[in-house]
């Protein structure tokens, strides 16, 4: 464990190293004027380069091909990264003052294809122009400070970070997101570096193979740390090889093949055999970049799916989903940047090869780190605020005045080389900036180390019980279950005392057995402790019991019993005399267990008992909060029912009935602060006492009475049929027909036949003359459903109809008038029908002159019970039975269920339940699976809230279902936390007020507003 600890520090520091070589290394390159990418074709001319006078044949252009650089043939991308790297280290041979282009071609021809001249080092190239090869001479400069600026810059933030994790993994090395989040730290720093200076890292082997491996295994070590933060998923957690295998399988693979890849075009170049084949090597090496761009698009999705399912499991307003809420937002920002990187990969490759995607890629890290730091920042991400502790500080103010330091240093011998006074600027004020850094850096961590072995030799108790109780605030404050604390306590003593091996053993509810839920190291011989053996007796007792030494009053069995625990040191956590949980500390890094620590520990037991105790109480009362909110559900759904039953009897005609043979229940508190009308509806067939039914019901009988025409539309099952024949029955229109016509359940050419008529021989099978429906609904109404499915050619006869009241049938040329009342019904979108011109507009407006839209079964879930009762009267008259009650967990079921088919669904079930039924009442056995699993559903889901590791699995019961029963457990809670104050519970679930209002009235949890 100590030796894996110390790798992974010491691949930190490497990664830091290389981060500066890769600097150095870039800026000491040489630029010719020319840039190549995968090929020996020229990709990029930058003309400041190219000497005017010195290239009488013509400059290169764009897609010219390289032939020879300082006199080297480069026959492929390899010789071309080769030449460039040797002019690192060649000065210019001879000094040329003449400025002729014949002179300077004898000189070449002496082989000094490197000449100095002016101050300046001149290079000689040759290329292909069409086919012709030409000669020129290139200026040979490092590259300009505006390009080593933002490097520096960035690369200075990008190591601030990889410090914050260095120091979250040297203090919860245990941590897996701890881990992760530095492994993550040390692939982003390799992959940057390496990324922002491609070209000129290409140059070099043993930098391009950091690079390549940093950059192939950054999306899979992302994707490990979402996967495991804020905590871990189930999925992951239950099968944690498989889901390693099949995170780094495909990026390690990959990573192997091109890393062969490049060796072998590198060994291949070197050996100076087969041109051809280098080139054939490079050009496999660039495919397998392209599928290395796939898998990383593909894993990036992940993390942002990753991300989401933690964003949504988590605690509405609590600090962790805070964290998640930023890390999220700034990874989906850095989306935009890294689609537009594979677009350019995807379709302009010498741009991409070129550096076309160093900024995009720039932009994406920036939005990610910026999200980092607000996590860490504002809300104490992976608890950096507690790992950098006060101790950390002075050093941290240190470390940012001396890398302010060093940037003025750097600028300003920057801007001093540029007016001539030093001769290698760059090198040395990378140098100076660097060494003031390291002095600081070293200076800073010696102070800090010698006061920190000063205050822990002065006064090592109080500080560590400081740092304990600043934890197990932090801990506590959660309000997390008794085993998610247990595990919690266990690694902050960890990280206190530096323990190695421990465990924790919790009491279970039987209150004989203590099982076993956290361990550091070698997993304990046994995983539960029983009553009655000696280390629990013992500790029932003792404050302690320790492995045998002078003094010790611990007997025999039980020291036994710990030794075989991998134990030196076992602690009771008791409240009172309850044993509720025993600690045993183990190996600690060579180390006895001194007098303070002891002290310490002591201390600590003490406190985490009664933080168990407090845990124990908290979830006692959210099971009996669960308990209440359950009752309160069937009391509310009893009241429904009662007040449905007052509804029928009054429609019956029981007026006689007082109110005092029926009298309800006491209003359930927050549920309603309005009494609800006992009203019976008027329209026959319309079922519902809601609010919305109520109103809908009063706009059908103001509607009823005109002659306009109406569109209905709703959902299916809705019943706008229903609606439509409500429609008629009030209107003037009474006594005539009411014809209808589905229009979806009709092909084109028989719509019209149907709709107009046709006379005989119209078409083949017309042997008489036949009314259309148009003929039939003469007076009357004709309700034509699903109108949105007519085709365009019956459209616009329709829309004849409906401006003049004239038609002709098929066949016929004589015109018929009629008097109809048009009444039309739609689910369908008609306004992206229109759009996409599949329905006409001046039918739309012509149908639309009166809208009433038939509310989803959701919305008025006051009136599910209500129609249950009505069906049930229906299909027990039917299938000649009593008509069966309706148990209560069952009214609970329906109620929870979001019923996507609306009524239509809610009677198909109700009919299946009347023929299933056996006794008296109908219950949860009766109802499908898909209605019966969100019964139990909101219960579970409920004690979920809290849980560490809440994960939902959409293979259990639809998700839409468990959302929306999720959401009214989370504001029947709110309202009850807030004792039925809504401005209270909206702020406790962070939510303006208004939107805790319309949920609640969704939820029929208040009487809908007018």
């Amino acid at each position: 464990m100590l030796l894996k600890k110390w790798i992974l520090i010491a691949l930190g520091f490497l990664i830091f190293i290389y981060g500066l070589v890769v600097i150095i290394y870039s800026n000491s390159t040489k630029e010719i004027g020319v840039r190549c990418a995968f090929d020996t074709q020229i990709q990029a001319v930058y003309p400041s380069h190219l000497v005017d006078g010195l290239a009488p044949q013509g400059k290169p252009a764009k897609d010219d091909t390289i032939t020879a650089i300082a006199g080297v043939p480069i026959r492929n991308w390899s010789d071309y990264l080769r030449t460039l790297d040797s002019l690192r280290r060649i000065e210019g041979r001879g000094v040329a003052d003449t400025s002729s282009f014949q002179e300077l071609e004898e000189v070449a021809r002496q082989g000094n294809y490197v000449v100095s001249r002016d101050h300046k080092t001149l290079v000689h190239i040759r290329f292909l122009s069409n086919g012709v090869e030409k000669q020129a001479w290139c200026v040979s400069t490092g590259p300009p400070p505006s390009e080593f600026l933002p490097s520096l810059t960035w690369f200075l933030i990008k190591l601030t970070l990889l410090l914050i994790g260095a120091a979250v993994f040297w203090k919860r090395s245990n941590d897996t997101v701890a881990v992760q989040f530095y492994l993550l730290c040390i692939c982003n720093v390799g992959a940057f570096m390496g990324g922002y200076h491609w070209l000129r890292v290409s140059q070099d082997p043993i930098l391009t193979v950091i690079f390549m491996t940093s950059a192939v295994l950054l999306p899979a070590v992302s994707l490990h740390f979402y996967l495991v933060f804020p905590r871990p998923k189930k999925l992951v957690e239950k099968h944690r090889g498989l889901s390693l295998v099949l995170l780094y399988s495909p990026a390690l693979i990959l990573l192997a093949t091109m890393l062969i890849t490049m060796i072998s075009a590198i060994v291949v170049h070197r050996l100076q055999r087969d041109p051809e084949l280098v080139r054939d090597l490079q050009g496999a090496l660039l495919k397998e970049i392209y599928i290395a761009l796939g898998l990383a698009a593909a894993q990036f999705a992940g993390c942002i799916l990753s991300l989401a399912h933690s964003f949504w499991s988590s605690k509405s307003g609590s600090q962790e989903r805070q964290q998640v809420k930023w890390i999220l937002a700034g990874a989906s920002a850095a989306a935009v940047p890294i689609a537009y990187t594979l677009w350019l990969a995807a379709t302009d490759s010498e741009a991409f090869g070129m550096g076309g995607a160093t900024w995009p890629m720039f932009l994406a890290s920036l939005s990610i780190t910026l999200a980092y730091g607000v996590g860490i920042s504002r809300y104490g991400l992976l608890d950096v605020g507690a790992i950098l502790s006060r101790s950390l500080l002075p050093l941290a103010v240190s470390l940012g005045v001396g890398l302010s330091y060093a940037l003025v240093v750097f600028t300003g011998m920057l801007i001093m080389g540029e007016q001539g006074i030093f001769t290698a600027p760059l090198r040395q004020a990378t140098w100076v900036s660097v060494s003031a850094i390291v002095m600081l850096t070293i200076l800073d961590l010696a102070r800090n180390r010698i006061r920190t072995i000063l205050d822990r030799r002065l006064d090592k108790t109080r500080i560590l019980l400081d740092q304990t109780l600043q934890r197990m605030n932090l801990t506590v404050e959660q309000q997390l279950d008794t085993t998610t604390l247990a595990r919690r306590f266990l690694h902050a003593i960890a990280e206190l005392i530096d323990l190695e091996e421990g465990s924790i053993f919790l009491k279970q509810k039987n209150g004989s057995e203590y099982k076993l839920v956290a361990h550091l190291g070698a997993i304990p011989r046994q995983n539960s402790l029983i009553a009655g053996t000696p280390l629990v007796d013992t500790l029932k007792e003792l404050p302690m019991i320790r492995i045998r030494q002078a003094g010790s009053l611990s007997p025999e069995p039980a020291q036994r019993q710990l030794k075989e625990l991998h134990g030196e040191l076992a602690l009771p956590l008791r409240y009172e005399n309850d044993l509720l949980a025993i600690l045993i500390i183990g190996h600690r890094e060579g180390r006895q267990l001194d007098i303070p620590t002891l002290h310490l520990l002591t201390t600590f037991s003490q406190i985490a008992g009664l933080a168990l105790h407090g845990a124990e109480g908290h979830a006692a009362m959210d099971s009996l909060n669960r308990d209440l909110q359950e009752k309160v559900q069937k009391i509310s759904e009893q009241q429904r029912r009662i007040v449905t039953l007052q509804s029928q009897l009054s429609q019956l005609g029981a007026s006689k009935t007082s109110s005092a043979d029926l009298q309800l229940p006491a209003p359930v508190p927050f549920a309603s602060k309005d009494p609800i009308s006992v009203q019976a509806p008027s329209l026959d067939g319309i079922v519902g006492s809601s609010r919305v039914m109520k109103k809908l019901q009063n706009a059908v009988r103001k509607v009823a009475h005109s002659q306009s025409a109406v569109l209905i539309r709703g959902e299916s099952g809705t019943g706008k049929e229903l609606f439509a024949k409500a429609l008629h029955d009030g209107s003037p229109r009474v006594k005539g027909p009411f014809v209808k016509v589905h229009c979806a359940a009709l092909a084109p050419g028989l719509l019209e036949s149907e709709l107009f008529g046709h006379v005989k021989g119209a078409f083949t099978g017309a042997i008489k003359d036949k009314p259309g429906r148009f003929e039939l609904a003469d007076k009357g109404t004709l309700f034509l459903d699903e109108i949105g499915d007519i085709n365009l050619e019956v459209q616009t006869k329709l829309l004849r109809v409906l401006q003049e009241m004239t038609f002709e049938r098929v066949g016929s040329t004589v015109s018929q008038t009629v008097d109809v009342r048009i009444i039309a019904a739609t689910n369908q979108d008609l306004e992206r029908l229109m759009k996409e011109g599949k329905f006409r507009e001046d039918l739309f407006f012509r149908l639309n002159v009166i809208t009433i839209r038939t509310p989803s079964l959701r919305e008025r879930p006051e009136d599910i019970l209500e129609l249950a009762d009505h069906f049930l009267k229906i299909y027990a008259t039917k299938s000649n039975i009593p008509v069966p009650a309706l148990d209560d967990d069952a009214a609970l079921a329906l109620k929870a269920y979001a019923w996507p088919g609306n009524v239509r669904e809610l009677e198909n079930v109700i009919e299946r339940a009347v023929v299933l039924v056996e006794g008296n009442s109908i219950t949860l056995n009766e109802l499908p699976t898909e209605v019966t699993a969100v019964a139990t559903t909101p219960a579970r889901m409920f004690s979920d809230l809290n849980e560490a590791n809440t994960s939902w699995n959409s293979d259990d019961a639809d998700w839409a279902a468990r959302y929306e029963s999720e959401e009214r457990q989370r504001l029947i809670q709110a309202m009850s936390q807030a004792g039925g104050n809504k401005s209270k519970a909206a702020r406790l679930l962070n939510m303006p007020r208004s939107t805790f209002v319309s949920k609640m009235e969704k939820h029929g949890l208040l009487p809908r507003r007018v």
